[in-house]
């Protein structure tokens, strides 16, 4: 008998086949820590190192592990002094964590040095990191309910610990002042007790660092404040190399500070938010390049196949399952994978004849 038209044996791949396809690719993919789906462009995420977290070396191949994120830039223009147009029109920005401490890489592209300012008219370059302190805290300085915790390199800082920089070596041979006597015997002044900055502990008039990142906090505008010195627990360590800055910021995870933002893998992720001086173009206080919040999550963790036993359990049961059902369907025609040869049971030929 001739088979009829049409009636031919299905050879497309079934529903069943393609669901059990992509259960094994997404076990394939989280056995080997590789994410569906990624926030490219909102999310910074932090990657977990198990050798020596590159505190110190900002172009150290260790910060290759983790993954760039590229954050847009815009100009400062919501409270004065304000500037239109930014700087630079994004940075780069990369996270490793080592289970103790956090280490942040940020690099952008600079063809001017500037780390002095000896001179009234230089100013420095500088970047900062802003973390918030609450919900739906405020980008502009936080707010009273919900402050900020900032960090802010400073390339002058960072060339005053290299030894670089400072009046000797912007006016070599100049004479030395001449010290104001004290003459009123307060004890807790000393020689350079006309030096009122320094008296009064301001952080900008020290002569000694001990890091290029200044440690704030802020509640609002006009708040910003130095924590202090026995709270100052951000470390730095730049390097301006072919016109590309590099600039690294490490902390503790958890300082055990109130005012400083907590880090935790297990809790959810932060709010930050960056900025970048431009000391050649006179950029300092508002006058910045400045991006939106974004989050800082931690990367999820590879989970091992030991880990994974219940959902190997349960896939295996399914897989079963699954194969016992596509047995049974394929004794059955009618379920749909396609009748015989002769077309279905009672179909007539063109004798007019009954198949069997």
């Amino acid at each position: 008998m001739t088979p009829r038209p049409g009636l031919v044996p299905s050879r497309r791949i079934s529903t069943r086949a393609l669901g059990l396809i992509g259960i094994l690719v997404a076990v394939v993919l989280t056995v080997f820590g590789i994410p569906v789906t990624a926030a490219q462009g909102t999310t910074l995420f932090v990657a977990r190192t198990d050798g020596t977290l590159p505190v110190d070396a900002p172009f150290d191949p260790a910060w290759d592990e983790a993954t760039m994120a590229t954050i847009t830039l815009t100009g400062q223009l919501v409270t004065p002094p304000m500037v239109d147009l930014a700087a630079f029109p994004s940075i780069r920005a990369r996270a490793l964590e080592d289970g103790r401490d956090i280490a942040i890489l940020l690099e952008w592209d600079d063809p001017t040095l500037d780390e002095s300012t000896v001179a009234v008219e230089q100013f420095t370059d500088a970047a900062a990191i802003q973390f918030a302190l609450g919900l739906g805290t405020s980008i502009c300085m936080g707010q009273q309910a919900g402050g900020l915790n900032i960090w802010h390199w400073k390339a002058d800082w960072a060339a005053a610990i290299a030894g670089r920089g400072g009046l000797e070596a912007a006016h070599p041979g100049m004479p030395t002042d001449v010290h104001a006597p004290v003459t009123d015997g307060d004890p807790d002044l000393t020689e350079d007790g006309f030096l009122t900055g320094q008296m009064a502990g301001n952080p900008r008039s020290a002569t000694t660092f001990t890091s290029s990142v200044e440690d704030l906090s802020a509640i609002g505008f006009g708040t910003l404040t130095a924590q202090p010195a026995g709270s100052q627990s951000v470390h730095g360590a730049s390097e301006h190399r072919g016109g590309l800055w590099r600039v690294v910021m490490s902390r503790r995870l958890d300082s055990g500070d109130p005012n400083d933002v907590a880090l935790d893998r297990a809790g959810p992720a932060a709010v930050v938010a960056f900025a970048v001086w431009d000391g050649a173009r006179g950029d300092r206080d508002g006058l910045k390049s400045v991006s939106t919040w974004l989050s800082l999550a931690f990367a999820p963790q590879p989970i091992g196949l030991l880990d994974m036993w219940p959902f190997l359990f349960l896939l295996v049961i399914a897989l079963t399952l699954s194969g016992l059902v596509m047995a049974y369907g394929a004794r059955q025609p009618a379920v749909g994978l396609g009748w015989g040869p002769n077309g279905p049971p009672g179909a007539r030929d063109d004798d007019g004849v009954a198949d069997p």
